[in-house]
């Protein structure tokens, strides 16, 4: 049985640190963490999913565009099971408060606007670093794999050639 490659290896640190970026920008933004099964479950998908990555995506752009999918992807889950508390992100201080109730000029209940779930914006932004910085975690972890694995080679290109 052959042993798996130093960049399988590594692939699996980048799926779990793209989502502990993703639920360290959706907490920042006001969002709320669901249970621990399902996080744990969406390390185990962004795991498999970055071992997958790693195999066929090489350039950094199409990277970028994978990690911005996956922290959508991740917002959406964590929105999902997880829910927004007004009043809950750290950075909401920034934007003041965004659960102000319109009521109409008539005063009827029924065309009162519900409460905005949040600032749009800074989950967007908190995102979006986000799947920059899971960016630079995968390009560096490819360096590091790619260079591991090259010396490796070249070891073991050494001792079989004596």
């Amino acid at each position: 049985m052959r042993a798996a490659p130093v960049q399988d290896k590594w692939a699996w640190v980048t799926g779990l640190v793209a989502v502990a970026l993703g639920l360290a920008a959706h907490l920042v933004a006001g969002g709320s963490a669901p249970a621990i099964p399902v996080l744990l479950a969406f390390a185990a998908l962004g795991c498999l999913a970055a071992q997958l990555i790693a195999r066929w995506v090489h350039g950094p752009l199409l990277l970028l565009l994978l990690s911005g999918v996956t922290q959508q992807l991740l917002h959406f889950g964590f929105d999902a099971f997880g829910g927004y508390f007004p009043g809950n992100g750290f950075l909401d201080h920034l934007h003041g408060s965004q659960a102000t109730l319109d009521t109409p000029a008539d005063g009827s209940p029924d065309k009162a606007a519900a409460p905005s779930g949040g600032s749009v914006h800074l989950m967007l932004y908190t995102h979006m670093a986000a799947a920059i910085l899971t960016l630079l975690v995968a390009w560096g972890v490819s360096k590091v794999a790619g260079t591991r694995s090259k010396r490796r080679a070249d070891a073991d290109l050494a001792q079989g050639g004596t």
